[in-house]
């Protein structure tokens, strides 16, 4: 393998291709969700959120990466009513879930299954965050 960072770059290749049919304006990746632009929705970060070795015998080693797409959406009707954001993300929502569930880089890389660790939506006025986190094993 010749890059650690292999799956997050693919994934966001893999969610590009999408991003005219479902609307996306950016697909990208960031070092923090609060440097997320609240300006530009819908749009799509990849982040990586962990990383941990899983030793093998004595000297090999396999490590479990965990990937959080963080779906950003924004609805002006949602200043008095968090209902209009959940219309408004929950098609994209399950778009992405069933998109990136069981993609798989190349054969060095297991597929992509979605863990329990995904943490809850951020809501701010018109805004909203919902993270949606994957789980993948690597050799590094």
């Amino acid at each position: 393998m010749s890059n650690y960072f292999a799956v997050g770059l693919g994934l966001i290749e893999h969610l590009e291709a999408k991003a005219d049919e479902w609307g996306i304006k950016h697909i990208g990746t960031i070092s923090d969700i609060s440097k997320i632009n609240k300006q530009i929705t819908p749009a799509l970060y990849v982040v990586n959120t962990s990383n941990n070795p899983n030793a093998i015998g004595s000297m090999d080693s396999r490590d479990t990466q965990q990937w959080t797409v963080v779906v950003a959406v924004s609805n002006q009707a949602s200043q008095t009513d968090v209902k209009a954001l959940m219309e408004s993300s929950g098609e994209l929502i399950s778009k992405v879930i069933n998109y990136v569930q069981g993609y798989q880089l190349d054969d060095y890389h297991d597929a992509l299954e979605r863990t329990s660790t995904s943490g809850r939506p951020d809501y701010s006025s018109t805004f909203a965050l919902y993270p949606l986190t994957f789980q993948t094993t690597i050799t590094p």
